[in-house]
């Protein structure tokens, strides 16, 4: 032991006379002082003999330089003495070597390769004035560098920049032009990551650029930094002209401390299936920045905003919410509280493996006042929450998210919809700030299109399937026009008649009243039918809430034998053929001509819009595409001289379409003959009818008669 403590003292004597004894030691064999100054080159390009202050002020130049040249810096390789004194540095290029690769037996997701070897770089070295010179500088890369963007500083390095003191006269950042700006006076409350605003402006530029009515906008905080960004395209925007009366805005994403801040517009469509309107990152969550969101996502809808919108408890979503859309019902979802409520009763739920069952069940299944509020004082009592301030919060608010209250405003049932979705298990996982945000952006990519392949399968199955229903006539024409997913919903109404009983409270006029019970169900419901309108009002609401006539009024009509629904108690948002009308005739298109100031861009988008649908069809076999190229060169022709008419002031344009009429496309492709003799054909049709004797109409007046009353 003795000779171990000797040996080991001898070492630590070694090692003390080896260590200087200031810093001037340490720096014995670096670099000398220039004798000139050397200045930066052309557009901020470093220069060899170039002298920095410190080591933090060599950074900072490379990176301004960085940022006005297209490229990432990235810290590399350093030495340093015994006390922690960087005696040189090299700044590269972000591309510059490859990425490691895993050796483990079960290798995470592969990344993409984004490095090049890239052998741009600038390295210094520390002078005996304790400065920092410049002693090599590779300019040129083995990549294309990245092109400025207008929209935001898209270069990863760029934020570590504006963290650190601005030198003197640094070199001049690509900003947003000031027509574009949208500044949010608050300072963010989510950092973003190092990359992601680059990797943001690249797949806005990518979408834009495959498709110029890609809708998108960023706004920016007062230092011109990426703060918060929207965008739709073009199927986003078409299906919220079908089935955008109602809207939950999900931040579920953004309030996870391990998650990027990913805010959705969501709806429902015809199929009960989720449909996404819009998406957003809001990293900055103030009323200015949600006000801005709302605005521009009606801005994006053509002005058009949701009739019910549904968003968390919070504070500066409901300011944000009745300023920007004024008139739009405001409800909270139950999505959210239960979510929320994980969270705040945390030790509930881990201590008790009923109370998930029971919370949820006070949320979702009791539609009558009655039944919800017992439900929800047994729950306070059953877990000894009668003093948890966060649910006496919340039932205070219970009209704002409760079932039973607010059945005047139509929800469409979104709350089910998105309570058997699992949208969240699928997202949550890449949106972690750990994997790179273009992966982010493929997937979700992806996702939205398995999403808009359901809908398709969905469409097709409910055209090709034919349902299994009795021969009446009340099921046969819900069956024929609901799509498959609401016929169950109402089939489950239309079975529940059979146990309905019914009681007149009396008549007036057309106008007649009725108390309808279910059997075990002690519930009384008021149903008040009008026969002069084939109108139908049941104290229940569930067609004003959910879009779906209930069994009381079913029982009502019945009892009336009245065998088919009248035409207003079936919703086109619900039926196979919600999306048969075209844009411009139910989303304000026809606008476009009206408007003197509607831009040539606008102009675009509506056009682009319209014929998205034809495209979409005629893509989905090779005749169809064949025809629709054939028809080409004879609509681009058409454009042509109507142009040209304009420009010359010519004649009206109705002149020159009659004069190119034989050369549009026909209804029939098959039918080959001019349009005069289809007006002829016209004319004998008409005079057939003419010629039909009174016994044959008055068949059919009664025919038609019978449409509802038999």
């Amino acid at each position: 032991p003795l000779e171990r403590r000797s040996k080991r003292l001898e070492k630590q004597n070694l090692q003390n006379e080896k260590k200087p004894e200031s810093k001037e030691d340490e720096i014995v064999e670096a670099e000398q002082d220039p004798e000139t100054e050397v200045v930066a080159g052309p557009g901020g390009e470093p220069k060899v003999g170039m002298v920095f202050l410190n080591e933090d002020k060599a950074y900072e130049f490379y990176v301004s330089y960085a940022g006005t040249a297209g490229f990432n810096v990235r810290k590399g390789c350093s030495e340093k003495t015994a006390n922690n004194v960087t005696k040189s540095r090299a700044y590269v290029c972000s591309k510059e070597g490859f990425r490691p690769k895993s050796f483990t037996a079960e290798p995470k997701k592969q990344r993409a390769e984004t490095r090049t070897g890239c052998e741009a770089h600038m390295t210094v070295k520390i002078t005996t004035s304790g400065k920092y010179v410049v002693t090599e500088c590779v300019a040129d890369h083995n990549h294309d560098l990245e092109a400025p963007v207008v929209d935001i500083q898209i270069l990863r390095s760029q934020k570590l920049l504006a963290k650190l003191q601005q030198p003197p006269d640094p070199p001049k950042v690509v900003l947003i032009p000031n027509d574009y700006k949208n500044y949010v006076r608050t300072r963010h409350t989510t950092d973003m990551q190092l990359g992601d605003a680059r990797a943001i402006s690249e797949y806005l530029q990518r979408m834009k650029g495959e498709n110029p009515s890609f809708f998108c906008s960023i706004q920016v905080d007062e230092d011109d930094q990426f703060r918060n960004v929207f965008w739709a395209d073009v199927k986003s925007v078409m299906d919220f002209n079908y089935f955008g009366d109602v809207v939950c805005v999900d931040t579920r994403y953004s309030i996870s401390d391990y998650c990027r801040p990913l805010l959705l517009f969501i709806g429902v469509n015809h199929h009960k299936q989720p449909t996404i309107f819009g998406t957003a990152f809001i990293y900055d969550e103030s009323v200015e920045s949600f006000k801005w969101l709302f605005e521009t996502f009606k801005s994006a809808m053509s002005g058009k905003q949701p009739r019910t919108v549904l968003t968390d408890r919070s504070t500066a979503i409901s300011d944000a919410v009745a300023s920007a859309w004024p008139g739009t019902a405001h409800r909270f979802s139950l999505l959210h509280l239960y979510q929320n409520a994980t969270k705040v009763l945390s030790d509930t739920f881990q201590g008790s493996e009923t109370f998930a069952h029971d919370f949820s069940r006070s949320l979702y299944d009791y539609e009558e006042e009655g039944d919800f509020l017992s439900s929800w004082e047994i729950l306070l009592v059953k877990y000894n929450l009668k003093d948890n301030e966060w649910l006496s919060k919340l039932y205070e608010d219970r009209e704002r998210w409760a079932l039973p209250y607010g059945r005047d405003i139509f929800c469409a049932d979104i709350a089910a919809t998105l309570r058997s979705d699992n949208m969240d298990a699928i997202l949550t996982g890449v949106l972690k700030t750990e994997i790179d945000l273009p992966y982010f952006f493929n997937r979700y990519d992806k996702f939205l299109e398995e999403k808009r392949l359901a809908e398709q399968e969905a469409d097709y199955l409910g055209v090709q399937m034919t349902q299994r229903v009795p021969p009446l006539r009340l099921l046969w024409q819900a069956a024929n026009t609901y799509t498959p997913a609401l016929f169950e919903l109402f089939r489950l109404e239309f079975e529940l008649v059979l146990a309905c009983m019914v009681y007149c409270c009396g008549e007036i006029g057309p106008i007649s009243e009725y108390e309808v019970t279910v059997k075990n169900r002690p519930q009384v419901h008021f149903v008040r039918f009008d026969s002069s309108e084939y109108m139908v009002l049941c104290s229940c609401k569930k067609f004003e809430f959910v879009g779906l006539p209930c069994c009381h009024a079913l029982k009502v009509l019945e009892i009336k034998n009245i065998k088919e629904l009248p035409p207003q108690y079936i919703l086109k948002r619900w039926r196979k053929d919600a999306q048969s009308e075209s844009p411009k005739e139910n989303f304000g298109f026809a606008a476009v001509d009206e408007d003197p100031k509607f831009t040539v861009s606008k102009r675009h988008n509506s056009l682009y819009r319209t014929l998205y649908k034809v495209a979409a069809k005629a893509a989905e076999n090779i005749e169809g595409q064949r025809f629709m190229e054939s028809q080409y060169d004879q609509l681009l022709e058409q454009v042509e001289l109507l142009l040209q008419a304009k420009l010359h002031d010519k004649p009206s344009l109705s002149t020159i379409m009659r004069s190119q009429q034989p050369n549009l496309p026909q209804n029939d492709t098959s039918n080959s003959e001019p349009r005069r003799a289809s007006s002829k054909k016209n004319k004998n049709v008409e005079n057939r009818r003419q010629q039909q004797s009174p016994l044959e109409s008055s068949k059919k007046k009664k025919g038609r008669q019978g449409m509802f009353i038999t």
